[in-house]
Formats: C-alpha cells, sequence, structure tokens
C-alpha cells in the first residue's frame, strides 16, 4: 500500500457493460511487404474508454485533483456484470470466466491517462473486483487516490531546541506549601 495519507481522493461510476482491453496481434502479409496489427473488441472498447474518460471529467469538475507528472496514485475499482440468462446464482456466485480482471484495468487505465495521471504507469496500487450485478447495473465504480512521491529532508535540530519540552515552557513558582 501507498505510504501517508491521500492528498486527494475522487470516486465516480460508469454505467454500461464494461468492456475489456482486447488482444492485439501482429501478422507479416508477405504479397504487401508489411506487418499488419489487428485488435479484437475495438468498437466496443472504444465506447467504454469514452464512458470512463466522461465521467472522470465530470467528477473532477469543482474539484482540486492534480493530475502530473509527479504524483503517486492508486485505484480501486469495482466492475459489475451482467449475469448471463444460463448461469443461475446458486450455481454461481462469482464471475470466474472470461474477460480477465487485467483486460478490464487495461481499458480503464488507458481512459483515465492524461485525465486522472499522466500516465499509467504512475498507478502503484490496484484493487480490482468483478461481481455479476444482480441488484445493480453494470458498469464500473472507480476510486482514485492521489499520493505525495516526496520526502520530506529531516529538519536539523539545533542544540538550543533540544531542551526545549513541554515542562520548559512554565514559568517557575513559588510553592504556597513551603
Amino acid at each position: 500500500m501507498p505510504i501517508g495519507e491521500p492528498l486527494e481522493t475522487i470516486e465516480f461510476s460508469v454505467l454500461g457493460e464494461p468492456s475489456p482491453e482486447g488482444s492485439t496481434r501482429a501478422f507479416y502479409i508477405k504479397k504487401i511487404n508489411k506487418a499488419v496489427v489487428t485488435h479484437s473488441n475495438q468498437s466496443n472498447l472504444e465506447a467504454w474508454r469514452n464512458r470512463v474518460a466522461t465521467e472522470a471529467q465530470r467528477a473532477l469538475e469543482g474539484s482540486s485533483w492534480i493530475s502530473d507528472s509527479s504524483s503517486a496514485y492508486a485505484l480501486d475499482v469495482d466492475f459489475y456484470l451482467t449475469r448471463p440468462p444460463s448461469v443461475q446464482p446458486h450455481k454461481r456466485l462469482h464471475p470466474i470466466v472470461k474477460p480477465d480482471l487485467d483486460k478490464f484495468i487495461r481499458a480503464i487505465n488507458d481512459a483515465l491517462t492524461g485525465i486522472l495521471f499522466s500516465d499509467d504507469c504512475q498507478v502503484i496500487a490496484l484493487n480490482i473486483t468483478k461481481t455479476y450485478d444482480d441488484d445493480l447495473r453494470p458498469g464500473a465504480h472507480i476510486k482514485a487516490y492521489r499520493y505525495a512521491n516526496t520526502c520530506e529532508k529531516p529538519k536539523k535540530i539545533k542544540k538550543e531546541e533540544v531542551n526545549q519540552g513541554p515542562l520548559d515552557e512554565f514559568e517557575e513558582f513559588e510553592d504556597p506549601r513551603d
């Protein structure tokens, strides 16, 4: 976990079926003498990223959130998925099927880059869950934390300051019992 208390926290929800970052595949086509990169799930992914970015920008309105390249960030993300009709709640409690959590979080990090943080390499901690949305609508709930990434240098103490404790501040008085 990050050290210290977060400087800032921001929280928002995104409605809609979460879309994972698709796999990329590269092929070399000999006829045209070129490598071609294909992305799976591109259309759903683009719409999901736009929704995440829009909700993040709305959450930032009126806040003092600072997106800089020297801060560290942590994310708590809860994904709520639609339970397929073929999966009964008493047969499977948790969505232990694809898509993987790491593909979900890659899509979130890419959507938030340039909005909540400068680069997703600044994210130092993640807490991620995926659950079925039996009572909720599908989507994601995101909570982001910004941490300072600098250490204060230890303050040098002068000799005169060493003996100044709380008892040294009181004036001497005469004891009335004497």
